[in-house]
């Protein structure tokens, strides 16, 4: 008809504008519509807007053994990214479906070592060539890091609001680091440092926060710097008590999340949730949790003391639960977030606003998984949040 304005004669900015909006699934396939859709949805500027608009859509957990990988959707009212789709497929990958397997993330021979802004960091044994990749499910690309020998404890960097290259952090073979940019495809020159620092390393799994990598060591933090290659510690929250120890660290919406507790203040499985801004060295109050309910619905995560075990009244020595992910609410203030925990066996989620408690997966055991570590929780650092993208690797 004739004076009406067809799709194909609009702006580039209003054409990007309209496929922002597409769930990130219909965006991936509107870029095999034409030259023009791929260039605008390939732009970095159109994937941080897309990237922007998106929580974490679940995470990915490793058995005890890191023989198996699953992935744990969040539930649809939880996250920004459930419209994205069923859950990342990684069947691409030869070695990660199995025959019988049904094609879901991490099933198979395919270890899921990190995940940072909607790409993944994989351990492929049986891939050839077997080895360290990046990669992204939702647009299945894979790249090969090129990990040479003494290099081990793997880490991702990415920040696309920075930049749209990405960055793998390993350690060297006794006091040094080593930097893979993907940007020229190769490792950098090692950084040393004292050895003292990483004394009393608690995970080799790192959180990348205000381009650096951080880490548990003891009872403080080490923050490597990507830009300057330097390392310093982060400053611990004040006044804490005797016996004090972080349980968690963990990054949601570009803040630096902590979680701490005494013994006697986690069996009460009441605690705080701390969290340092991006830019700053001083820790502020985000949220007070109660799981006491927990405790009455599955009291099996009480463990007695050794002494008391055969009592009638038996004393509570261990709480077999353990925060695992917090997704920060939206806002300065962050209200109305969930926390993840674990106890033995079943992944569960606490909602701020409500104060419910979910279960949203359970924790299949591997087949070479000892039995007796079935009984135990999983701690966060087996935890790595996804949350989808368009970014290529």
């Amino acid at each position: 008809m004739a004076g009406r304005t067809r799709f194909s004669d609009l702006h580039d900015d209003l054409v990007a504008a309209v496929l922002a909006r597409l769930p990130l699934r219909q965006v991936a396939r509107a870029r095999l519509v034409c030259r023009r859709w791929r260039a605008l949805t390939a732009d970095h500027s159109f994937l941080r807007i897309t990237a922007s608009r998106r929580t974490a859509a679940g995470f990915f957990v490793n058995d005890h053994l890191s023989v198996r990988t699953d992935y744990v959707p969040f539930p649809l009212d939880c996250s920004t990214a459930a419209e994205d789709g069923p859950s990342p497929d990684l069947s691409f990958i030869p070695s990660a479906a199995l025959p019988g397997d049904p094609p879901r993330g991490g099933i198979g021979d395919v270890h899921v070592s990190g995940s940072c802004n909607g790409l993944l960091l994989l351990w492929c044994p049986i891939h050839r060539p077997a080895g360290h990749y990046a990669c992204n499910p939702l647009t299945r690309e894979l790249a090969r890091i090129p990990v040479v020998e003494g290099l081990h404890s793997l880490n991702l960097a990415f920040d696309p609001s920075v930049s749209p290259h990405y960055r793998v952090v390993a350690f060297g073979h006794v006091s040094d680091i080593h930097v893979y940019s993907s940007e020229t495809r190769c490792w950098g020159a090692a950084v040393h440092h004292d050895r003292s620092l990483f004394s009393g390393l608690r995970s080799v799994h790192g959180v990348f926060w205000n381009g650096s990598m951080v880490w548990t060591v003891g009872h403080s933090l080490v923050q490597f710097v990507l830009e300057g290659g330097h390392l310093k510690t982060i400053p611990m929250p004040p006044k804490r008590k005797k016996g004090w120890f972080c349980a968690y660290i963990g990054v949601s919406d570009r803040h630096l999340q902590m979680i701490g507790y005494t013994k006697e203040e986690k069996l009460t499985a009441c605690f705080e949730i701390l969290e340092m801004q991006r830019g700053r060295s001083e820790w502020s109050h985000l949220y007070r949790v109660d799981l006491g309910r927990v405790k009455e619905l599955h009291p099996e995560i009480q463990w007695p003391t050794w002494d008391s075990r055969s009592e009638e009244h038996k004393v509570t020595g261990y709480l077999a639960l353990s925060p695992v992910c917090l997704v920060r609410g939206t806002g300065e203030a962050g209200k109305h977030g969930v926390l993840i925990f674990s106890i033995p066996g079943k992944i569960m989620l606490y909602d701020m606003k409500d104060q419910r408690i979910s279960v949203v997966g359970e924790v299949r055991s591997s087949v070479r998984e000892l039995h007796s570590l079935c009984h135990f929780e999983h701690p966060w650092y087996y935890f790595y949040a996804y949350s989808p993208s368009l970014f290529t690797v």
